[in-house]
C-alpha cells in the first residue's frame, strides 16, 4: 500500500482533500498567483489541502496565513468541488476533493509564500478574469452578492 506524503500530490493514489477560501476585506477579494499545478500562472483563491488531525476550517486559516500574510475568520461553507487533472496519456494527474469556503480578512498586508508566487487584493470590480480558471470565476459568481456585502463598512 502506498502512502499518501503531503508533498507527494501528483499522480496521487486516491483523492486528497482540500479546502480553497474566498477571503474578503475592505480592499476587496484576496487573489493568488499559483507559482505551480494545477494552474501555474494564473490567479486563484488561496487554499490547500487539509493535514490529518485538522478541521477543514483549521486548513482554511492555515493555508492563508501561509500563502498570502493575511489572518482571517471563516464565515461559511459555500460549496464542494471535484478537481480532476488528466495528463496526456489519460492518467489522473491531480485529483483534490476541494471545500470552498468564505472568509473575511481580518488583516489585510500580504506577503507571498514563495518569491515566484504573488498575491493581492482585487476590487471586485476590477478580477484579473481574463488569468482566472474558469471554475474559479463561476464559484466567485455564485457567492458575488455575500461578497459585495463584506466589502462595505462593519
Amino acid at each position: 500500500m502506498m502512502v499518501l506524503h503531503v508533498d507527494n500530490r501528483k499522480y496521487p493514489s486516491h483523492p486528497i482533500p482540500g479546502v480553497g477560501a474566498i477571503v474578503v476585506g475592505s480592499a476587496g477579494l484576496l487573489l493568488v498567483r499559483r507559482d505551480k499545478d494545477p494552474g501555474i500562472g494564473l490567479w486563484s483563491i488561496p487554499g490547500g489541502a487539509v493535514e490529518l488531525g485538522e478541521t477543514q476550517k483549521e486548513a482554511v486559516v492555515r493555508e492563508v496565513m501561509e500563502e498570502t500574510g493575511v489572518q482571517c475568520e471563516v464565515l461559511e461553507l459555500v460549496s464542494t468541488a471535484d478537481l480532476v487533472t488528466l495528463d496526456s496519456e489519460e492518467r489522473v494527474e491531480y485529483h483534490y476533493l476541494l471545500n470552498h469556503y468564505l472568509a473575511r480578512g481580518l488583516t489585510m498586508e500580504t506577503r507571498s509564500e514563495t518569491p515566484a508566487a504573488e498575491v493581492t487584493w482585487f476590487p471586485l470590480d476590477s478580477l484579473p478574469v481574463g488569468e482566472m480558471p474558469i471554475r474559479i470565476l463561476d464559484l466567485l459568481e455564485s457567492v458575488h452578492e455575500r461578497m459585495l456585502s463584506l466589502t462595505g463598512p462593519d
